[in-house]
């Protein structure tokens, strides 16, 4: 008999369907086709007041399905037959973009008359190409911070029929440690006043928070990380190391120790 894992309720809700939602036809097909079959509680909590058109700040956990919350949400807005850019997506790397897209093309592919049309724009692939993406049909715009600004600028991308504006891992967007900020800004400025602001993330400072209320109109807030920030199917363990060792056949010692530990057990996921 196979192993069957049972999802746990921050993943998945076992008394709810995405009909309860009330999608249109060819959303729910495409929820369907991409494996989709019952919404977690972020979905069922933001996507009827993303489809109502109000600012989001949503905090949820990592896994639970955030990329299809604001996946449908933007399938729901898009029409298929403009062929303009009517959304964007920031996403702070270029696999995160990436997967996104992946999801949009899923959810969207039921649209007609031909499908969603979602381009990916990220650094370091040739901007060329990505200038005659834009020539043809692009519906929704996925990328990174910096060349999505730059695309922008050198008005190769069209801002005015843009409505939707997504923040992706918000909380690295917006890290003071990092070199999204002025970019984030300067592509909030340029796309039109009247749009729709949605702050996805599993963490968020306080000052991330007064940011989001800046570059929103009376956003709300779905918070889904009251407890923990840790999904609940997840088991976590730690292994307390004893101080470096002096000599180098010690410490050689130690590194062949963890690697037996590491190679015992079956993990996911590993940080110091």
């Amino acid at each position: 008999m196979p192993n069957i894992r049972r999802r746990t309720s921050d993943v998945e809700s076992s008394s709810s369907t995405f009909a309860d939602l009330l999608l249109p036809d060819h959303l729910a097909r495409g929820l369907s086709s991409a494996g989709f079959h019952q919404p977690s509680p972020v979905q069922l909590a933001a996507i009827p007041l993303g489809r109502f058109g109000v600012d989001l700040i949503v905090q949820a956990k990592s896994g639970t399905g955030k990329t299809v919350t604001f996946g449908v949400i933007v399938a729901d807005r898009v029409l298929c037959s403009s062929g303009h850019p009517q959304a964007m997506i920031l996403s702070p790397t270029r696999e995160i973009a990436q997967q996104s897209a992946s999801v949009l093309h899923r959810l969207g592919a039921e649209l007609q008359p031909s499908g969603l049309k979602c381009g990916t724009f990220v650094g370091g692939l040739a901007y060329t190409n990505d200038v005659r993406r834009l020539e043809s049909a692009c519906h929704v715009v996925v990328g990174t911070p910096g060349r999505v600004r730059c695309l922008l600028e050198d008005e190769k991308l069209r801002p005015d029929s843009i409505r939707i504006l997504v923040l992706d891992e918000a909380d690295s967007l917006l890290s003071d440690t990092g070199s999204f900020e002025d970019d984030i800004l300067a592509i909030h400025g340029m796309l039109p006043a009247r749009k729709q602001v949605l702050a996805f993330s599993a963490t968020y400072t306080e000052k991330q928070m007064g940011r989001l209320g800046e570059l929103m109109r009376q956003p709300q807030h779905v918070n889904l990380c009251a407890e923990t920030v840790s999904l609940l199917g997840i088991q976590q363990y730690y292994l307390e190391m004893p101080p470096l060792p002096n000599s180098h056949e010690q410490a050689k010692a130690r590194e062949q120790h963890l690697i037996s530990i590491l190679r015992s057990v079956p993990f996911h996921q590993a940080c110091p």
